[in-house]
């Protein structure tokens, strides 16, 4: 059971790796070289990831309160 520090702890994670994801798609649409392009949009992949894990935590933690 997460107590509800770490939920919030989880909720700035989110926003953090939401923002990150944002930021690496960002970079992917505007820079010019095709090899640096795909590494960008590997790495917002990625973090997309960790997002969706994170969030699920987040909701089963949320439902154990």
């Amino acid at each position: 059971m997460l107590s509800s520090k770490e939920l919030m702890q989880l909720e700035d994670i989110l926003g953090m790796e939401q923002t990150t994801i944002n930021a690496l798609n960002n970079f992917a649409s505007t820079i010019q070289c095709n090899q640096s392009k795909q590494l960008f949009q590997q790495m917002a992949q990625k973090n997309q990831q960790h997002f969706q894990t994170l969030s699920k935590h987040l909701n089963a933690g949320q439902t154990l309160q």
